[in-house]
Protein backbone atom coordinates (compact mmCIF):
# COMPACT_ATOMS: atom_id res chain seq x y z
CA UNK A 1 0.00 0.00 0.00
CA UNK A 2 2.73 2.47 0.99
CA UNK A 3 4.76 1.80 -2.14
CA UNK A 4 1.64 2.16 -4.26
CA UNK A 5 0.99 5.62 -2.81
CA UNK A 6 4.62 6.59 -3.32
CA UNK A 7 4.49 5.36 -6.91
CA UNK A 8 1.48 7.59 -7.48
CA UNK A 9 3.47 10.46 -6.00
CA UNK A 10 6.41 9.78 -8.30
CA UNK A 11 4.11 9.62 -11.32
CA UNK A 12 2.57 12.93 -10.24
CA UNK A 13 5.99 14.57 -9.98
CA UNK A 14 7.02 13.41 -13.44
CA UNK A 15 3.74 14.66 -14.86
CA UNK A 16 4.06 18.07 -13.16
CA UNK A 17 4.45 20.97 -15.62
CA UNK A 18 6.89 22.54 -13.15
CA UNK A 19 9.16 19.55 -12.53
CA UNK A 20 8.86 17.88 -15.92
CA UNK A 21 11.49 20.16 -17.56
CA UNK A 22 13.91 19.15 -14.79
CA UNK A 23 13.25 15.51 -15.60
CA UNK A 24 13.94 16.31 -19.23
CA UNK A 25 17.37 17.81 -18.52
CA UNK A 26 18.54 15.66 -15.62
CA UNK A 27 16.75 12.30 -15.63
CA UNK A 28 16.65 11.60 -19.37
CA UNK A 29 20.45 11.27 -19.82
CA UNK A 30 20.71 9.33 -16.56
CA UNK A 31 18.00 6.84 -17.52
CA UNK A 32 19.45 6.39 -20.99
CA UNK A 33 22.87 5.59 -19.55
CA UNK A 34 21.79 3.40 -16.64
CA UNK A 35 19.18 1.42 -18.58
CA UNK A 36 21.16 0.92 -21.78
CA UNK A 37 21.72 -2.81 -21.22
CA UNK A 38 18.05 -3.42 -20.36
CA UNK A 39 16.96 -1.48 -23.43
CA UNK A 40 19.26 -3.52 -25.66
CA UNK A 41 17.99 -6.76 -24.10
CA UNK A 42 14.42 -5.66 -24.73
CA UNK A 43 15.21 -4.72 -28.32
CA UNK A 44 16.71 -8.15 -28.93
CA UNK A 45 13.63 -9.92 -27.56
CA UNK A 46 11.26 -7.80 -29.67
CA UNK A 47 12.85 -9.12 -32.88
CA UNK A 48 11.52 -6.14 -34.82
CA UNK A 49 10.96 -5.97 -38.56
CA UNK A 50 10.75 -2.90 -40.79
CA UNK A 51 6.94 -3.13 -41.03
CA UNK A 52 6.13 -3.61 -37.32
CA UNK A 53 3.83 -1.37 -35.32
CA UNK A 54 5.45 -1.15 -31.88
CA UNK A 55 4.60 0.76 -28.69
CA UNK A 56 6.83 1.65 -25.75
CA UNK A 57 5.18 2.50 -22.42
CA UNK A 58 7.25 4.78 -20.20
CA UNK A 59 9.93 5.70 -22.75
CA UNK A 60 11.80 8.06 -20.38
CA UNK A 61 14.92 9.38 -22.08
CA UNK A 62 13.94 7.89 -25.45
CA UNK A 63 16.94 5.58 -25.95
CA UNK A 64 14.84 2.57 -26.95
CA UNK A 65 12.43 4.60 -29.09
CA UNK A 66 15.37 5.84 -31.13
CA UNK A 67 16.83 2.34 -31.46
CA UNK A 68 13.48 0.93 -32.56
CA UNK A 69 12.98 3.71 -35.10
CA UNK A 70 16.26 2.74 -36.77
CA UNK A 71 14.80 -0.73 -37.46
CA UNK A 72 11.10 0.03 -38.04
CA UNK A 73 11.40 2.09 -41.22
CA UNK A 74 8.06 1.27 -42.87
CA UNK A 75 5.82 0.71 -39.85
CA UNK A 76 5.11 2.76 -36.72
CA UNK A 77 7.07 3.45 -33.54
CA UNK A 78 4.84 4.89 -30.80
CA UNK A 79 5.55 5.83 -27.21
CA UNK A 80 3.79 7.18 -24.15
CA UNK A 81 5.22 8.79 -21.04
CA UNK A 82 3.63 10.69 -18.15
CA UNK A 83 6.26 13.43 -18.32
CA UNK A 84 5.32 16.36 -20.60
CA UNK A 85 9.00 17.33 -20.67
CA UNK A 86 10.07 13.93 -22.00
CA UNK A 87 7.33 13.99 -24.63
CA UNK A 88 8.21 17.53 -25.72
CA UNK A 89 11.91 16.63 -25.89
CA UNK A 90 11.25 13.69 -28.16
CA UNK A 91 8.75 15.63 -30.24
CA UNK A 92 11.40 18.26 -30.95
CA UNK A 93 14.07 15.72 -31.71
CA UNK A 94 11.97 13.62 -34.09
CA UNK A 95 9.62 16.18 -35.53
CA UNK A 96 10.12 15.02 -39.13
CA UNK A 97 9.39 11.37 -38.26
CA UNK A 98 6.30 12.42 -36.32
CA UNK A 99 5.04 14.55 -39.20
CA UNK A 100 5.55 11.69 -41.65
CA UNK A 101 3.54 9.29 -39.48
CA UNK A 102 6.47 6.99 -38.68
CA UNK A 103 6.43 8.02 -35.01
CA UNK A 104 3.64 8.85 -32.58
CA UNK A 105 4.69 10.11 -29.14
CA UNK A 106 2.06 11.11 -26.59
CA UNK A 107 1.76 12.13 -22.95
CA UNK A 108 -0.35 9.44 -21.27
CA UNK A 109 -0.23 6.90 -18.42
CA UNK A 110 -0.03 3.15 -18.89
CA UNK A 111 -3.52 2.81 -17.42
CA UNK A 112 -5.14 4.90 -20.19
CA UNK A 113 -3.40 4.32 -23.52
CA UNK A 114 -4.71 6.66 -26.25
CA UNK A 115 -4.77 4.03 -29.01
CA UNK A 116 -7.37 1.81 -30.63
CA UNK A 117 -7.86 -1.87 -29.82
CA UNK A 118 -5.32 -4.08 -31.57
CA UNK A 119 -3.32 -1.13 -32.91
CA UNK A 120 0.11 -2.73 -32.36
CA UNK A 121 1.97 -5.93 -33.21
CA UNK A 122 4.49 -5.50 -30.40
CA UNK A 123 4.94 -3.53 -27.20
CA UNK A 124 7.69 -3.00 -24.67
CA UNK A 125 8.32 -1.42 -21.28
CA UNK A 126 11.69 -1.09 -19.54
CA UNK A 127 12.02 -0.27 -15.83
CA UNK A 128 8.67 1.49 -15.87
CA UNK A 129 6.17 -1.05 -14.49
CA UNK A 130 7.12 -0.44 -10.87
CA UNK A 131 6.10 3.24 -11.19
CA UNK A 132 2.62 2.50 -12.53
CA UNK A 133 -0.01 3.36 -9.90
CA UNK A 134 -2.16 0.43 -11.11
CA UNK A 135 -0.01 -2.22 -12.77
CA UNK A 136 -2.93 -4.54 -13.52
CA UNK A 137 -4.83 -1.76 -15.30
CA UNK A 138 -1.71 -0.89 -17.30
CA UNK A 139 -1.20 -4.50 -18.34
CA UNK A 140 -4.86 -4.81 -19.36
CA UNK A 141 -4.44 -1.72 -21.50
CA UNK A 142 -1.40 -3.26 -23.17
CA UNK A 143 -3.41 -6.40 -23.87
CA UNK A 144 -6.16 -4.23 -25.37
CA UNK A 145 -3.93 -2.30 -27.78
CA UNK A 146 -1.99 -5.39 -28.87
CA UNK A 147 -3.36 -7.54 -31.67
CA UNK A 148 -4.11 -11.18 -30.72
CA UNK A 149 -0.81 -13.03 -30.72
CA UNK A 150 1.11 -9.77 -30.35
CA UNK A 151 4.34 -9.71 -28.33
CA UNK A 152 5.03 -7.79 -25.11
CA UNK A 153 8.56 -7.55 -23.71
CA UNK A 154 9.13 -6.40 -20.14
CA UNK A 155 12.54 -5.68 -18.63
CA UNK A 156 12.89 -4.49 -15.04
CA UNK A 157 15.31 -4.57 -12.15
CA UNK A 158 14.79 -7.54 -9.85
CA UNK A 159 13.26 -7.03 -6.45
CA UNK A 160 16.34 -7.56 -4.32
CA UNK A 161 18.47 -5.14 -6.32
CA UNK A 162 15.72 -2.53 -6.34
CA UNK A 163 15.31 -2.74 -2.57
CA UNK A 164 18.98 -1.84 -2.15
CA UNK A 165 18.35 1.55 -3.73
CA UNK A 166 16.50 4.73 -2.94
CA UNK A 167 14.08 4.09 -5.81
CA UNK A 168 12.94 0.97 -3.99
CA UNK A 169 11.27 3.24 -1.44
CA UNK A 170 9.05 4.90 -4.03
CA UNK A 171 8.38 2.01 -6.39
CA UNK A 172 6.65 -1.37 -6.31
CA UNK A 173 9.33 -4.06 -6.42
CA UNK A 174 8.32 -7.20 -8.35
CA UNK A 175 9.56 -10.74 -8.06
CA UNK A 176 9.36 -13.17 -10.97
CA UNK A 177 6.36 -15.20 -9.84
CA UNK A 178 4.42 -11.99 -9.20
CA UNK A 179 5.22 -10.76 -12.70
CA UNK A 180 4.16 -14.04 -14.26
CA UNK A 181 0.92 -14.04 -12.26
CA UNK A 182 0.20 -10.48 -13.28
CA UNK A 183 0.80 -11.31 -16.94
CA UNK A 184 -1.46 -14.38 -16.92
CA UNK A 185 -4.23 -12.54 -15.07
CA UNK A 186 -4.24 -9.69 -17.59
CA UNK A 187 -4.41 -11.56 -20.88
CA UNK A 188 -0.91 -12.82 -21.67
CA UNK A 189 0.76 -16.16 -22.21
CA UNK A 190 4.33 -16.68 -21.02
CA UNK A 191 6.86 -17.12 -23.79
CA UNK A 192 10.07 -16.90 -21.78
CA UNK A 193 11.47 -15.42 -18.58
CA UNK A 194 15.14 -14.83 -17.87
CA UNK A 195 17.25 -13.31 -15.14
CA UNK A 196 20.05 -11.30 -16.71
CA UNK A 197 22.68 -8.93 -15.37
CA UNK A 198 24.59 -5.82 -16.29
CA UNK A 199 27.26 -4.07 -14.24
CA UNK A 200 24.63 -2.29 -12.16
CA UNK A 201 22.07 -4.97 -11.27
CA UNK A 202 20.22 -8.20 -11.92
CA UNK A 203 17.06 -7.82 -13.98
CA UNK A 204 14.19 -9.80 -15.44
CA UNK A 205 13.40 -10.07 -19.12
CA UNK A 206 9.95 -11.44 -19.96
CA UNK A 207 8.65 -12.20 -23.45
CA UNK A 208 4.86 -12.48 -23.41
CA UNK A 209 2.19 -13.17 -26.02
CA UNK A 210 -1.22 -11.55 -26.01
CA UNK A 211 -3.68 -14.44 -25.57
CA UNK A 212 -5.79 -14.78 -28.74
CA UNK A 213 -9.03 -15.47 -26.86
CA UNK A 214 -8.59 -12.95 -24.07
CA UNK A 215 -11.16 -10.27 -23.39
CA UNK A 216 -10.87 -7.37 -20.96
CA UNK A 217 -12.05 -8.47 -17.51
CA UNK A 218 -11.43 -7.46 -13.88
CA UNK A 219 -8.26 -8.87 -12.36
CA UNK A 220 -8.69 -10.79 -9.13
CA UNK A 221 -5.33 -10.05 -7.54
CA UNK A 222 -2.84 -9.16 -10.26
CA UNK A 223 -0.36 -11.52 -8.63
CA UNK A 224 -0.18 -9.33 -5.52
CA UNK A 225 -1.16 -12.14 -3.14
CA UNK A 226 1.32 -14.67 -4.45
CA UNK A 227 4.16 -15.81 -2.22
CA UNK A 228 7.61 -14.77 -3.37
CA UNK A 229 11.17 -15.79 -2.72
CA UNK A 230 14.00 -13.30 -2.95
CA UNK A 231 16.85 -14.21 -5.29
CA UNK A 232 20.32 -13.94 -3.90
CA UNK A 233 21.64 -10.40 -4.22
CA UNK A 234 24.86 -11.25 -6.01
CA UNK A 235 25.37 -8.72 -8.77
CA UNK A 236 23.25 -6.00 -7.15
CA UNK A 237 24.94 -2.65 -6.87
CA UNK A 238 24.42 -0.85 -3.56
Amino acid sequence: MANGLLARGMTGLLASPVLSPVADRVLAPLWNRRNAALNEAALEALALSAEDRVLEVGFGGGYLLERMASVVTRGLVAGVDVSPGMVARFGRRFGAETQSGRMDVRCAPAEDLPFEDGAFDKAVSVNSLFYWPDAAAGMRELARVLAPGGRLVLCLTCRKCLENRLVGRVARAWELDELLGLAIDTGFEIGSSERLADRHRLYWRLALTRSPGWETAPVTNGGSDRQTAHPDDAGCED
